[in-house]
């Protein structure tokens, strides 16, 4: 009996130790800032939004697009594991400022999320 528990223990602190410190948030990190640089270097720039149920329009937004060249997609209610849209976003936001400056966080849309969504900032406050 002694020796059942002493090998569940040891598989257990031995899976432990060995446990990789590379997470599901940081290869969502770098895959989206690869992709991000990716879309930009093709011209196919866009900002990620969360969706809903159903997707939302704002007065301006075709302005917006059509001036700084980009465009708005929002996924739906279920985002794939695979994409930080924070981090995806800051991308774009970095290359909006080299091209533009920084005056076109005060026209996007404020649901555009630069920073961890646990922590609700958005681009422009």
């Amino acid at each position: 009996m002694k020796n059942i528990i002493f090998v569940i223990l040891s598989l257990f602190f031995a899976n432990e130790l060995s446990a990789s410190d590379v997470t599901t948030s940081d290869t969502s990190k770098s895959y989206s800032i690869k992709l991000a640089q990716a879309d930009i270097g093709k011209g196919k720039i866009k900002f990620l939004i969360m969706g809903g149920f159903a997707p939302k329009h704002y007065e301006g937004e075709a302005v917006f697009e059509k001036k700084y060249k980009i465009k708005y997609y929002q996924f739906g209610c279920v985002l794939p594991e695979s994409i930080s849209i924070a981090d995806y976003n800051k991308v774009v936001a970095n290359y909006l400022d080299g091209k533009y400056g920084k005056g076109w966080r005060k026209e996007v849309r404020k649901d555009v999320v630069l920073e961890d969504v646990r922590w609700n900032r958005v681009v422009g406050k």
